[in-house]
């Protein structure tokens, strides 16, 4: 949850409605709003110590990102999609991540390998934390943007790295709609996937990168598609 006052003192640096669009985003992908949850908008609104109106706008904004769905005169829901539209979107999601790869391998340097590595050793480590399942899975969420980042850097194409940044938060978005922990379930897998990818940017193999990257990205896909499947209880 986030400080009423940070939001306020941080308001002078930056507009209102764009960090209320930033910690509501941050529930979304962190799992905290589902569908068919309703968006709370009045306790949005006393929780951050802003009026409706920055929720309402930074919940338009959503609803363009495709996040949320704005029903008039009811309110504002979690999107619902259909497990067929999750997949459509990770096969477009696995080309834009392996595009990312590719040209990371082709334009990468030292200290990129560098920063890539330092993230993956870290997520390594998790393979062997005794933490809660929950507590691992937050850890591993962060550190895999992190690394991410890290490949959008190394591929030093600004208009990619954008577009490819906002479909990685809609990846977020339907795991935490998956209500499993998918991110647990898939570490080992993950990060023997994550050294296999940086193993070819530093060899300079595009074309192994872009395809371990593919790979990557479609057994999420395939993973989720066995859970919205086999929904829980």
């Amino acid at each position: 949850m986030s400080d009423p006052p940070s939001i306020r003192q941080s308001a002078r640096r930056v507009g209102l409605s764009d960090l209320v669009y930033n910690d509501v985003k941050n529930r979304l992908l962190a799992g905290e709003f589902r569908e068919p949850d309703s968006i709370p908008i009045d306790k949005l609104a006393t929780e951050l110590s802003v009026s409706r109106h920055p929720v309402m706008e930074a919940l338009k904004r959503l609803s363009v990102e495709g996040f949320i769905t704005i029903l008039p005169q009811i309110g504002c829901r979690v999107r619902r999609y259909e497990p067929s539209e999750i997949s459509d979107f990770f096969r477009l999601f696995a080309e834009g991540e392996a595009l990312i790869a590719e040209l990371a391998a082709e334009r990468a340097d030292k200290t990129n390998i560098a920063a890539m590595s330092e993230i993956s050793a870290r997520i390594g480590r998790l393979r062997q934390a005794r933490d809660s399942t929950a507590a691992i899975g937050l850890e591993y969420r962060s550190l895999n943007r992190q690394l991410h980042f890290e490949m959008r850097r190394a591929a030093r194409s600004v208009p990619v790295a954008e577009i490819v940044e906002s479909l990685g938060d809609r990846s977020d978005f339907f795991i935490a709609a998956s209500r499993q922990p998918l991110f647990t379930d898939r570490l080992a897998r993950a990060h023997d996937e994550h050294e296999a990818i940086i193993a070819a940017i530093e060899r300079r193999d595009p074309a192994r990168a872009r395809e371990v990257m593919r790979i990557h990205i479609l057994h999420i896909e395939e993973r989720l598609r066995t859970t919205f499947a086999d929904p829980p209880p």
